[in-house]
Formats: C-alpha cells, sequence, structure tokens
C-alpha cells in the first residue's frame, strides 16, 4: 500500500539563488508546445543564444525572474524543469514506419506529447499500484516461425475462445497495457507504444482513428510490445501480420472465403460485423490466404473508391474506450479529492493547463479490469 502525495501544491516554490534548469526538460517542454528556440527567447525576452545555451546545458544559471520567464512562455510549472528526467523516443513509430514522411515538427509535437504523458503517468504510478489479470509474454518469431504463429500463440496463453476478439482494448489492459488517448493534431500517425522498465508498457493512440482501425492498430502495437526488443527493417510488416492472425485466424474465416466469394465486395460486408476489423483489412487477409490475387485486391479497392467507401467505411464498428488510464485521473480527482491545482502540482503541470490533455478523461468511464491498489 502507497500513501498519496503530499498535497504541497499551496506552497509556493520561491527561489532566491539562481537556478539551473534540466535541459531535457526545457527542449521537452519547448517541443511540446512546437516553439522554436526564437520562439521561446521572444516570448521569455532573452536572446536566441541563451536558450541554446540553456539547452545545451553549457548557459549561466538563470535568475528567478528568467526562469520564471522561461516557464511562463513555456507555460509549464518551474517545478517541471527541475525535474530528474530526460526524453525519449516516442517509440514504436519513431523508426521503421509508415510515417517515415512525418516532417520535423510533427515528430518534435509527437515526441514531446508521450513525454509528457509518459511523466505524468510515472508520476501518478509513484502513489498508486496497478495489478494486471493476466501476463504479457515475449514472443520471438525465431521460436515460433512467424508472427501470425506468435499470434497464434499468444491466443492461446491468453485462453480466447475461437471468433473475434470482443474487446481489445480491455484485453490489453488486463495484461497491463495502459492504453491512452491522445490527440495528435492531424499529424499522420495512428498510434505509437513505449515500454521502461518503471512502467507498465503504454499505448499512445490518436482519439480520431475510427473504431475497425482502432483495433488492428492496438494490435499492431501488441505485436511490437511481445516480439520486438530492437527495430529493425521487417517489424512493421511483422506486426501487421500480427495483427491480422491475432484478430482474424486464418483456420477460422478460410472457409468463409471460396475463390469465388472473396473477389465480391459485398462478401466482406457480414465478415466485418462479424470480426470487428475494417474490409481493406479482410481484402488484405484474402489476398494473404491465397483466396485472391493482387489484381483482384486492387479491383476490390477500385470498387470501393468507386462506391466512396474506401476512407470512410460503411458499417461502422464502435470504438472500444480505454477505462485503466482514466481510471487513474478519476482516483485522483474523486477519490483522494484533488483539486485541479493539488493535481497540478502532483503532474507538474498548470491547473489551468490540464483540460489541454485531460478535459474529457474520467468522464463516465466503466471501471477497469485491473484493480487499483492504493
Amino acid at each position: 500500500m502507497k500513501s498519496p502525495p503530499a498535497r504541497s501544491s499551496r506552497r509556493r516554490q520561491s527561489r532566491t539563488s539562481p537556478m539551473k534548469p534540466n535541459p531535457e526538460m526545457v527542449i521537452l517542454a519547448r517541443e511540446f508546445r512546437e516553439l522554436t528556440q526564437s520562439d521561446l527567447a521572444s516570448a521569455a525576452g532573452i536572446t536566441q543564444p541563451r536558450v541554446a545555451r540553456i539547452e545545451a546545458g553549457t548557459g549561466a544559471d538563470l535568475t528567478e525572474a528568467e526562469m520564471q520567464a522561461v516557464a511562463g512562455a513555456l507555460g509549464f510549472p518551474v517545478g517541471f524543469f527541475g525535474l530528474a528526467e530526460q526524453r525519449f523516443s516516442y517509440g514504436s513509430s519513431s523508426v521503421f514506419t509508415r510515417s517515415r514522411q512525418l516532417k520535423a515538427g510533427e515528430r518534435r509535437k509527437i515526441s514531446g506529447l508521450v513525454n509528457v504523458l509518459r511523466i505524468h503517468v510515472k508520476r501518478m504510478l509513484d502513489h498508486v499500484d496497478v495489478q494486471q489479470v493476466r501476463p504479457l509474454p515475449r514472443l520471438s518469431i525465431d521460436d515460433y516461425g512467424s508472427a501470425g504463429a506468435c499470434a497464434r500463440a499468444l491466443r492461446v496463453a491468453w485462453n480466447l475462445p475461437n471468433g473475434p476478439v470482443r474487446n481489445l482494448t480491455r484485453l490489453l489492459e488486463g495484461a497491463g497495457v495502459m492504453v491512452i488517448e491522445c490527440d495528435f493534431g492531424g499529424v499522420p500517425m495512428d498510434a505509437t507504444c513505449i515500454q521502461f522498465a518503471e512502467l507498465p508498457p503504454i499505448i499512445f493512440i490518436d482519439k480520431s482513428v475510427p473504431g475497425d482501425r482502432w483495433r488492428f492498430t492496438l494490435a499492431h502495437e501488441l505485436a511490437h510490445l511481445v516480439m520486438h526488443d530492437l527495430p529493425h527493417p521487417s517489424m512493421e510488416d511483422e506486426a501487421d501480420d500480427f495483427a491480422s492472425e491475432f484478430l482474424v485466424p486464418s483456420d477460422e474465416i478460410s472457409p468463409n472465403l471460396s475463390r469465388q466469394s472473396a473477389s465480391k465486395l459485398a462478401t466482406y460486408m457480414p465478415l466485418k460485423e462479424y470480426w470487428q476489423v475494417s474490409i481493406a483489412m479482410l481484402v488484405r487477409k484474402s489476398l494473404t490466404l491465397g483466396k485472391i490475387d493482387e489484381n483482384q485486391r486492387k479491383w476490390l479497392i477500385i470498387q470501393m473508391n468507386k462506391l466512396g467507401i474506401r476512407k470512410v467505411e460503411p458499417l461502422p464498428i464502435p470504438r472500444e474506450q480505454p477505462t485503466l488510464f482514466p481510471s487513474l485521473i478519476k482516483h485522483f480527482r474523486e477519490e483522494l479529492g484533488f483539486t485541479a491545482e493539488e493535481l497540478g502540482a502532483a503532474l507538474m503541470y498548470l491547473p489551468e493547463r490540464l483540460d489541454e490533455l485531460y478535459a474529457d478523461v474520467g468522464q463516465e468511464r466503466a471501471r477497469p479490469q485491473l484493480r487499483i491498489v492504493r
């Protein structure tokens, strides 16, 4: 049992001596706010070379007034810049991904968001333990022979029955994986995941992702968590193969796809409803199973485009809702009774800015499968 954090938010942090901020936190806050060094210099009333030296860790200590100016310009409390934290990459999607086309500014934006949320999760879990109800094993393609075989092994390990996975989000949370909805702000990336020794695995997923793609994306990130210790060029294809087999086992769907029926778009409508995945994914599955060839796959996609259902498919799948992370926020707000000021102090985030990240978090969500242990 752990005690809740001390409610020290009302104590004003007064610094009468110079302060040397953690350069990593200055860079993180600046990237999170999507500012350049020049932007920060202008907003804080200091020179751009001074900002560069602060971020390099070679500049002179900041006066209290200068530190307040930098913190104010970045929209973070002064204490944030004293955290003994560092920046990390934004996880599985930072290398060998379909989003290699991300612009440098978009990568910095995602990195800033993921790192700030990671720090918040870490600070909350300093005071609350989360108990998982099923293991998250490590699976090696070298041992099983293919990503699909790894997916089948995990279904067995988790005692999943035949048929569709009913709630993949809840299943992952039961294995100790924290799923966090994010606003990626139009950046062309659906999700990324991270694993650190002191934290549960975390999947960050864009809240605009539709329900069918949400499930495939989570299964894709699950593949990275259980199969990939180090990045390599084929990891994205392997994760796709894993996701396809985990959500739609080949031996179960194959009898429903003859060579004749698989070439007809209408075949995939009821299959989408049953398996809770996209038509496009099922068409790709037919290709993998040898039910159609590449020309037939292209023809089916062309038909979807002509019908206007390629980007927005019919029969929308309800999007699953995470419960674990919202329950953490709710625990602090309701069960511990933290005010916005106190929650901001616990997270090292300005109280008036909490709604930037958590306006809708913890509102009318079901209790998580994972039990919070005080």
